[in-house]
């Protein structure tokens, strides 16, 4: 994706603005001062990483880290010059290059949203405002909105082939996005079933063990029930022949009295 920004320097209308003070309109000149020399090393670091090389990886590495720091400095600066006129588009849009630079997208998208929402403010600022709006939606994935902001964009510049190209950009993000969400969906309910189909055979097999458990108790019982018939009828039995032996033992104990008293 292209991924400029624009910057606005012109001053012609901060003066026209009474509200803005001599504080306000010096913090934002040195705001303006700060993101120019920041967008200096940023330029020369991006050459460098395309020469290749260590040395030259080493001084590019050197100037991002000393650009990232004067965006800082042009944040700080374009927030004092709007401490009381919070309207003031091109502050705010400064602002938001500033914070795009920084990587701070949803900022960034707020203030260029802010401008471009503005319909007093200048038609071309608009219009750049909205791409790079589209642009900050874009690198936080967003890509269903930034085509939006890319379609106002070409409404105002119908001539920005930059936002043209992104838009069609966005739209293929946009298909693999949904793609791939579809196949999470899919893969979920995959999951999902995997799941269903595997707690569903736990509980078949938890109920065949069950049956299984039910059947060995039930099992269990019959023989126990089994065991103490077959140990009552030798008890019985045991009783019965005690009881045999002893009436034998009368009978012969009667019979030697007899024979004794004859």
């Amino acid at each position: 994706m292209k991924r400029s920004v624009f910057l606005c320097l012109s001053f012609l209308s901060i003066f026209f603005l009474n509200a803005q003070t001599k504080d306000e309109l010096a913090a934002v000149r040195r705001g303006n001062t700060a993101y120019q020399q920041a967008e200096k090393l940023h330029a020369e670091a991006l050459q460098l990483i395309e020469k290749g090389g260590e040395v030259n990886t080493r001084l590019a590495k050197q100037k991002l880290e000393e650009s990232t720091k004067l965006y800082q400095n042009a944040e700080i600066f374009y927030r004092k010059g709007m401490a009381n006129t919070k309207n003031f588009a091109k502050a705010n849009y400064n602002l938001a290059n500033s914070l795009y630079r920084q990587e701070k997208y949803e900022d960034a998208a707020n203030s260029y949203k802010y401008v471009a929402e503005q319909k007093e403010n200048d038609k071309s600022l608009r219009a750049k405002a909205f791409h790079n709006y589209g642009n900050s939606l874009f690198n936080q994935e967003k890509y269903k909105e930034s085509i939006d902001a890319y379609k106002s964009a070409l409404r105002l510049d119908p001539g920005d082939k930059e936002a043209k190209y992104n838009l069609e950009y966005a739209r293929k993000m946009l298909q693999q996005q949904q793609s791939q969400e579809n196949q999470d969906d899919k893969n979920d309910k995959n999951d999902k079933n995997d799941k269903e189909d595997k707690d569903k055979q736990q509980q078949n097999k938890d109920n065949q063990q069950d049956k299984q458990d039910q059947q060995q108790q039930q099992q269990q019982r019959q023989q126990q029930q089994q065991d103490k018939r077959q140990l009552d009828a030798l008890q019985q039995n045991e009783r019965q022949t005690q009881k045999k032996v002893a009436e034998e033992e009368m009978k012969k104990g009667g019979k030697s009295k007899q024979e004794k008293d004859w």
